[in-house]
Order: C-alpha cells, then structure tokens, then sequence
C-alpha cells in the first residue's frame, strides 16, 4: 500500500545514509519542525522509515508520529518488526494506534498488541476487536502455525488443466501475499501435492495438473510450534508450508510469515544468551532492572565462589606475590575460550547442526582442540612471564595452568548447553553463567595448586 498523497518510490538507502537522516529527523524536531522532519521521511521505503523513527528518542518519536496519517503509520507498521512496532506504538493514543493497526495483517496486530503495556494493550484490543480478556490464549495461538498462517491461499484440482487452473488464480486479490507454489487439493480438501508457480506459468494451457504435481515438503498441523515452523523453514529451504488437519489443506503460512518467525526465534536465540531477553535500549526502566537483576545477582554469587576459591591459597600468595597479577590471565582466557564453545555449540543446537552427533565425540573433539589452543597459549604465555619477571619457575606454572585450563573450557563450554538441554532447562538461558564460573574456579585452582606444589620452583 502507498501511504495517500506520496509518490511511491521507496527509495533505498545504505545504513550510513539513514544515520545522516536520523540525525537530520532529530535536528529538525528538536528545532519544532515536525513537517519538514516527516517529509524528510516520507519518501523512504516503509523498512527505513520504521527503523529511523523506532531508534529516535521517545519525545522525538512521540512528536513525528504526532504529525502521520494512520494510513502512514499502518503503511509503516507493515514493514517493521514486531518489537520495534510496539516500542512506537507505546507513544500512540488508542484511536490513531487502533485506525493503524486495523489495516495490518490481523496476526501482525495481535503480536503488536501483546507488547503494550497492560491497560493501553487492553484498549487496543478492544478498539480494533480482538479479545483481551485472555491474553494467554492469544499468545499461545501466536506461538503456533495457526497464528502464522493464512486461510485464503491458491490452490487446483489434480484433475484440472493448466489454462482453468491460472483463471482460477486471478481471482485471488492482488494484494494478497507473494505465494510461490499452487496447492493441490482433492475434493475433499485433502493435500495431494503442489505445483510452482514457474511450473504453472510456462506451461501450455492443455497440459494436466497432476502432470506438474510435486510433492509437499514438510506440511505442519496448526499448533506446530513457532519454532518447528522456522527450523523447517531454515533446514529445507522452504519458501511456504502447508498447514493441515487430518491431511485436509487448512491455511499456508507464506514466505514473509515464515521470515518473520525464523527472525523471532534468531533474536530469542540471541538475547537469551545475554540473558536480556524482553529487554530494550530505551525501554521501560522498570522493566529492564527485572530483566537484567537477577542474573547480575547470580553471576555476584559466582564471583563469591571465584573469591572464596583464591581464598584457599592465601598462603601462597603472601610469599609469592607476584602470582596474584597473573590469575586474570589465566581465568580470563580460559572464559573466553568456554564462551566461544558455548556460543559455537548454542548455535549449532539452535540450526539443528547437532542431530545424529553423540556427545562423546563432541566432546572429544572439543577437548582436543582445547588441548592444542592450550599449548600455544601457554608456551606463549610462559615466555612472556620468563621474559617480564625473570622467573623461570613462575613461567613453567604459568604455561601448564593455561594449558590445563583452556582445556577445560572447551569440555565445559560443550558439556553444559549438552547437560542442560537434556534435563530440560534452556542452555541459552544458564550456560554463560555456569561456564564463567567453571573456568575461573578451574583457572585459579590450577593456578594456585600447581603454584603451591612447586613453590620451590618459583622463589
């Protein structure tokens, strides 16, 4: 859709161009010139102009939505993601925000909605007439493929020729979603196959359907899971998945749906390992301290047991002080070395990369390779010790803790999403915790231990 009244050119621009307009946005509403900022934007493709007003400050976002048509903000919304739509929908009245959301796709709505905060959520809702007095349902639907599919698709008879099969498809709207295959359907409704939209275009009109029928990869049922629905996507290659009840053809959830959802799931994949899921730069405050507490308070916790751990060896470090510049650099490499595992092997779990691969041999593998990053660490290491400190012995304690360490963190960086996985708990959620705390301990007990044993060496 156009938004009335602009030429419908959708200019595209690179990300450093739309840093320049961004600055040149906020210039000119910090000068109380709204108009001139939303025509500065008016004529950027809705993607642009949705990221450029969702990164501006909330007064300033407040202002330019302030001077837009609803058919403007629903022409936008169309284009944004959902997390960043309902940050400008925050700034919204219920009249303008509802006369937007109307136009939108009616799960793109709802998925907006939910993200509100609760009293302005619940007006929406009601303006635009979903139903907000459970929540939880909605959300639940959301999560699945009947939240993501669509009920109005293309879709022929095995028995039919190409030339009836293309009439029949003109009678779908034009604004109707960007489908690359027919579905073909027989007169029960039941899933026989599907056929390319290229298949069905260079055909001759008198050629049979069922001649051009291939198989339907991957058909899902409507409470397949958002994620299920974005591994399919990602793993096959797919473009479109069919939706179906007891093999009757339901809904397809189109290309842009499927998009959409593999996005969500990446970017849920990501902030759980920052732990700062839900979480946003200009967010609530309120809600960002209840994201992000807790596991400050646990990683404290950590760092207590790191603490105590060093505590053990007090002794040795009042004779050998210089032992005490040296525990973050072996506790330091050794989290750094777990948190590239960890986030190597989240990754893969996250793209399905881990089926048919045992445990043993990953962690095989992982060991090993500790093994080898840990020699050329630690004769590294050792050499820069010997050379800075004059300390012959220091080095050689130095180059085996860093060796022993390392290795360490490529067992532990693999072993803890594979452990927390299998008794049920999210490894994106937990593992950057345990790991960290698992290479400093392991780090400063190799450390100190190996230092206390051959204290002789060293002084």
């Amino acid at each position: 859709m156009v938004e009335p009244g602009t030429a419908y050119t959708e200019t595209i621009i690179t990300p450093d161009e739309a840093a320049i307009i961004a600055r040149e946005v906020r210039r000119l509403i910090r000068n109380g010139d709204e108009r001139s900022a939303w025509e500065r934007l008016r004529h950027l493709h809705p993607a642009d102009m949705g990221n450029i007003v969702a990164a501006l400050p909330r007064n300033s976002r407040e202002a330019i939505v302030a001077v837009m048509t609803p058919d403007a903000v629903a022409w936008m919304f169309r284009h944004m993601n959902p997390v960043q739509a309902a940050r400008v929908s925050a700034r919204l009245g219920t009249g303008i925000l509802s006369v937007a959301l109307a136009q939108v796709n009616p799960r793109t709505a709802l998925d907006i909605v939910r993200r509100l905060p609760g009293p302005h959520a619940r007006e929406v809702a009601e303006a635009i007439g979903q139903p907000a007095d459970d929540p939880a349902v909605e959300t639940d639907l959301l999560d699945t493929a009947a939240g993501f599919m669509v009920t109005r698709f293309p879709a022929v008879h095995p028995n039919e020729r190409v030339g009836a099969a293309r009439a029949n498809l003109r009678q779908l709207a034009r604004d109707d979603h960007d489908f690359t295959h027919v579905f073909v359907i027989d007169g029960d409704d039941q899933l026989v196959g599907q056929v390319t939209m290229i298949d069905l275009a260079m055909s001759s009109d008198d050629v049979p359907i069922e001649d051009l029928i291939m198989p339907s990869t991957a058909p899902v049922s409507a409470d397949t899971p958002r994620e299920e629905c974005a591994r399919l996507q990602r793993h096959y290659n797919l473009t479109q998945l069919p939706v179906v009840d007891d093999g009757r053809l339901i809904g397809v959830i189109p290309s842009t749906f499927l998009l959409s959802a593999s996005v969500a799931e990446d970017t849920q994949q990501i902030l759980q390992v920052a732990n700062v899921a839900g979480d946003s730069p200009d967010g609530p405050l309120l809600g960002s301290i209840r994201t992000r507490l807790p596991w400050l308070t646990v990683n404290l916790a950590t760092t207590f047991l790191a603490a105590f751990t060093v505590s053990l060896f007090e002794s040795t470090l009042a004779r050998v002080v210089v032992l005490a510049a040296f525990l973050p650099v072996v506790a330091g490499q050794g989290g750094i070395g777990g948190t590239q595992t960890l986030t190597l092997i989240i990754r893969a779990m996250a793209l399905g990369e881990l089926v048919g691969m045992r445990a043993r041999r990953l962690l095989t593998r992982e060991l090993i390779l500790g093994l080898i990053h840990g020699v050329w660490l630690g004769v590294l290491v050792a050499v820069i010790a010997a050379l800075w400190k004059q300390n012959l012995g220091l080095a050689l304690v130095l180059g085996v803790a860093m060796l022993g360490n390392m290795a360490m963190a490529g067992v532990v960086g693999a072993g803890v999403p594979l452990l927390l996985r299998r008794v049920g708990v999210d490894p994106a959620v937990a593992s950057a915790v345990v790991v960290t705390t698992a290479t400093d301990v392991c780090g400063f007990l190799l450390f100190l231990g190996i230092a206390s044993a051959a204290i002789s060496l060293i002084i």
